[in-house]
């Protein structure tokens, strides 16, 4: 029997990394802004690779874009879905 999602200690376990920081991802959107160009968070993983869908988090959001969507219960254990498309790796798919 398949599983319907995974423990979070499993999902982050398969997120690649941001390529950079959290702070660099904020000045990167401040000076995008202030040149005029996009700078949304969307933007931002546009440019640098990642998932659109799950904006390189892995992790399907809860459709009111609050927290990750929970599909399931192991014993005490939440059990998160992981992005359909990027496969819960948090990288843009390749063509």
């Amino acid at each position: 029997m398949q599983k319907i999602g995974l423990p979070w200690p499993e999902v982050i376990s398969k997120v690649a990394p941001k390529p950079i920081s959290l702070e660099e991802i904020k000045a990167w959107r401040t000076r995008e802004a202030a040149a005029g160009r996009p700078s949304s968070y969307e933007d931002f993983c546009r440019v640098y690779g990642l998932c659109l869908t799950c904006l390189g988090e892995g992790v399907t959001h809860n459709n009111d874009g609050v927290g990750f969507k929970v599909v399931g219960m192991e014993g005490n254990t939440r059990l998160f879905e992981q992005c359909p498309v990027c496969g819960g790796t948090g990288k843009a798919p390749t063509s």
